[in-house]
């Protein structure tokens, strides 16, 4: 089955700034152990011990093609593509800094264009499909590069909508509101983790298996207040530039104690964006 043709994405919705690199730097340390726990249910240190190749879609900072480095062992060479040429000179210095110079090679593309000439035993991403025009076909032509019988994990997330709470602080509700409503005007889409069996099978892949994670929070000083309230910084501009809100009104710097200070009054037991892992054997 084909669907139609991938489209080259211009905007990564958070931008490209010194600022969304620290970010992501950040939030890959959260996210960490929630990626590795579904590479690891789709099999990717299984492939410890071979001469495989591994395909990091939209690397970013590198975080999840050393993840995926380690957990397939020093047999495996990864490949990590990027859209943003800064994005790839920065992962690039900073995985060579870190030891990875000669497990891990990066190259800038997007993947409306990739094409590259050997094909990967598995292919991997985190919070890539929400940022694509066109996720199935996305796919689709990404599974094109992929060995029979190799597999094609992602971990998204879905932060649409405000989870169930119980006393939950208005403040939280308005924030993440708030960031949901700022990804859809920069053609994001927030809801993307509550889709991702329909785009698999869009994409002629077949029925994915699908499961999930659920951060929780809410003390004080909790990691739930600092990465909302990094992800709203790096979305300021975009957030003013479309009349969500001013960066007055949003107060940034004091944004994560006013946070923890809200749940804390309301002993309120913070849900954060649902993680998703996905994955299919090809």
């Amino acid at each position: 089955m084909e669907v139609a043709t991938a489209t080259r994405t211009e905007d990564y919705v958070p931008g490209y700034s010194e600022t969304e690199a620290r970010r992501l730097i950040m939030q890959a340390q959260l996210l960490r152990g929630w990626t590795e726990r579904f590479f690891r249910a789709a099999g990717i240190d299984q492939l410890r011990g071979a001469p495989a190749r591994v395909l990091d879609v939209g690397c970013g900072m590198g975080d999840v093609s050393m993840l995926a480095a380690d957990l397939a062992g020093p047999e495996v060479m990864v490949l990590a593509i990027d859209r943003d040429a800064g994005s790839v000179e920065k992962a690039r210095a900073r995985t060579a800094e870190l030891g990875y110079a000669d497990r891990i090679t990066f190259e800038h593309a997007d993947i409306a264009e990739f094409a590259p000439a050997r094909k990967f035993d598995a292919v991997v991403g985190r919070y890539i499909l929400l940022y694509q025009s066109n996720a199935a076909a996305s796919l689709q032509r990404l599974a094109k590069y992929v060995k029979p019988g190799g597999v094609m994990v992602f971990h998204e997330l879905d932060f649409g909508g405000v989870p169930r709470m119980e006393s939950a602080p208005e403040l939280w509700n308005r924030i993440i509101r708030l960031l949901g409503d700022a990804f859809r005007r920069g053609a994001g889409d927030p809801s993307f983790g509550l889709k991702l069996v329909p785009t698999f099978l869009d994409a002629g892949l077949g029925w994915p298996k699908v499961i999930a994670e659920v951060p929780v929070g809410g003390e004080p000083g909790s990691y739930l207040s600092q990465w909302v309230s990094s992800t709203i910084r790096t979305l300021l501009p975009l957030i003013e530039r479309s009349g969500l809100g001013t960066a007055a009104e949003i107060d940034i710097d004091t944004l994560p104690a006013r946070l923890d200070a809200a749940s804390e009054k309301a002993k309120a037991q913070i849900i954060g964006p649902t993680q998703f892992g996905a994955w299919v054997f090809v």
